[in-house]
C-alpha cells in the first residue's frame, strides 16, 4: 500500500539532469537498480514522484501504512536515529554510484550519474519518517536559485562524538638485546640479491606473469563500435519497415473482352422428287446477309501527364510551398530533415541535433544521435494549424535507458523564407530558433 507524503511545486525547485535526462524521469530504472544491488530497504529510501498533467507540481508516494512525519517534527532522539539511518543508506547508494560511474560502459556510467543526482535535494525538511523508515522527497531537485547548491543526503549523519581525552604518552620499553640488529640487514641483502637475479633472468620474477596489467583500450573501443553498429542497424531496419508499409502492390491490367464471331446462316436448297417440272424452277438465290456495320472507334481519353515534381536537393532549407496550407498538402516534407535545436547535452556539452523523417501525410519519427553512437527515437507528426506549419514530437526513448523530453516546433513563412521556433514541452521549457535542412 502506498501513501502520499507531500506535494511540491516545481516553480520553487530546479530539476537536475544529466545528458538532457531529468533524474526523476528515471525513477523506475533507479528503483530497480538499487533493489537488485542493495536491497529493499535502500530502494525504499527514494519516494515515488508523480507529476500532474500541467507539469507544475509533484506528488510524492511511499510504501507503508503508518503516518508520515517530517524530520523537523520528530523528537530529538528519534530525529538523530532517523538521520543516522538515512545517511548510512545514502552512503551505500553513493558507493554504488561511484562504482557504476567508473565503469567503461556509457550506459553504466549514466546510471551512476543519475544515482548521484538522486541523493541531492533542496532542504533538510525533505527527509520524512514512514513506519520508522527514512524516506526522501524532492530528490533530483535543487534550490530554485542557480547559485545555491543542493544538499547531499550521503553527507547526513549524527553529530560526531567528542574526541576521547588525551592519554599520557606511553614510554617505549627498552629494546632487549638479541639477534634482530644483525638479522634484518641480512634479510634485506638476500632480497636485493634475489631481485637482481630476477632482473638478469637467472631467477624467476617475484610476481607471476598473469599479474601483468592488460591494456583494455582496444577492447573497449571495439565494444563501443559494436554497440553503435547495432543501434544503426536497428534504425535502418525500422526505416525499411516504415517504407515497406507505404508501398502498395500495382493493380494488374484488365484484359479487354472481344465479342464472339456470328456464324452465317446455312443455304436453303429445294429437294427434287423425280418429276420434271414444265418450267424449270429458278434457282433460289441465297439471302444476302447484312454487312456488319463497323463499330465506331472510341477515341481514348487523353491521359494527363503528371506535373514534374521539383527535384529534392540535399542540404536545402525548409520552404513552405504556395497554397500548401490551403490544400493541407504535406507531401513536400517527405524524406528526412536535420534540425539544429540550440540545446546541449550534459555533462559532455555536445550540441543536440535532431533528425526528422516524414511520409507524404506528415507522419514520421524523431531521432537523436548521441556522441557515443546511441540513437534515441520517438514518434513525430506534422500538420498545418491556422496557416502555420507545426511539428510535434513525443518523448524519444534510448535503447540503453533514458529519454528526451517532447518538443514542439512552429514554422511560419512562404516559399522564399521560413522561420521556425522550437520549445520543450516540460522540464526546463527551453526555447530556440530551429533550422531545418534536407538530409
Amino acid at each position: 500500500m502506498s501513501v502520499r507524503i507531500a506535494t511540491s511545486l516545481r516553480g520553487r525547485m530546479r530539476a537536475l539532469a544529466s545528458q538532457g535526462i531529468f533524474a526523476t524521469d528515471c525513477y523506475e530504472q533507479l528503483h530497480t537498480l538499487v533493489l537488485n544491488h542493495l536491497g529493499q530497504e535502500h530502494a525504499a529510501l527514494l519516494a515515488e514522484p508523480q507529476h500532474n498533467s500541467q507539469n507544475d507540481s509533484v506528488d510524492w508516494y511511499a510504501a507503508g501504512q503508518g503516518p508520515a512525519v517530517p524530520l523537523t517534527d520528530l523528537p530529538p532522539q528519534e530525529a538523530d536515529t532517523l538521520r543516522a539511518k538515512a545517511g548510512g543508506l545514502a552512503r551505500d547508494i553513493r558507493g554504488l554510484s561511484e562504482s557504476l560511474t567508473a565503469d567503461a560502459q556509457a550506459r553504466q556510467a549514466l546510471a551512476g550519474q543519475m544515482l548521484r543526482l538522486a541523493l541531492q535535494h533542496p532542504a533538510p525538511e525533505d527527509l520524512w519518517s514512514v513506519d520508522g523508515r527514512p524516506v526522501l522527497v524532492n530528490w533530483g531537485f535543487g534550490p530554485s536559485s542557480g547559485s545555491a547548491q543542493p544538499q547531499d543526503l550521503a553527507r547526513l549523519g549524527p553529530a560526531a562524538p567528542p574526541p576521547p581525552p588525551a592519554m599520557p604518552a606511553a614510554v617505549a620499553p627498552a629494546a632487549r638485546p638479541g639477534c634482530l640488529p644483525w638479522l634484518l640487514p641480512l634479510l634485506l641483502l638476500l632480497l636485493l640479491l634475489w631481485l637482481l637475479g630476477a632482473a638478469l633472468g637467472l631467477l624467476p620474477p617475484p610476481l607471476p606473469t598473469g599479474c601483468t596489467p592488460v591494456d583494455r583500450t582496444a577492447l573497449t573501443a571495439e565494444e563501443q563500435k559494436t554497440a553503435a553498429q547495432e543501434d544503426e542497424l536497428a534504425l535502418l531496419w525500422r526505416q525499411l519497415q516504415e517504407r515497406a508499409a507505404q508501398c502498395k502492390p500495382a493493380t494488374p491490367p484488365v484484359a479487354e473482352k472481344k465479342p464472339a464471331p456470328v456464324a452465317p446462316e446455312p443455304e436453303v436448297v429445294t429437294p427434287f422428287f423425280g418429276e420434271t417440272p414444265a418450267t424449270p424452277p429458278e434457282p433460289v438465290k441465297p439471302k444476302e446477309q447484312p454487312k456488319p456495320q463497323p463499330k465506331p472507334k472510341v477515341e481514348p481519353k487523353p491521359v494527363e501527364q503528371p506535373k514534374p515534381q521539383p527535384q529534392k536537393k540535399k542540404n536545402e532549407d525548409l520552404n513552405i510551398p504556395k497554397d500548401a496550407a490551403k490544400k493541407n498538402d504535406l507531401s513536400f516534407l517527405e524524406g528526412c530533415w536535420t534540425s539544429e535545436t540550440g540545446l546541449y547535452s550534459h555533462p559532455s556539452n555536445e550540441p543536440i541535433v535532431a533528425e526528422y523523417c516524414f511520409d507524404k501525410s506528415g507522419k514520421g519519427r524523431r531521432f537523436v544521435r548521441e556522441r557515443n553512437g546511441q540513437v534515441c527515437s520517438g514518434t513525430a507528426t506534422a500538420r498545418f494549424q491556422g496557416g502555420n506549419l507545426q511539428f510535434e514530437s513525443n518523448q524519444a526513448r534510448c535503447p540503453r535507458g533514458g529519454t528526451y523530453v517532447p518538443q514542439k516546433v512552429e514554422c511560419t513563412g512562404s516559399e522564399n523564407t521560413t522561420q521556425c521556433k522550437g520549445r520543450e514541452l516540460g522540464g526546463a521549457n527551453h526555447k530556440w530558433d530551429a533550422r531545418f535542412r534536407r538530409k
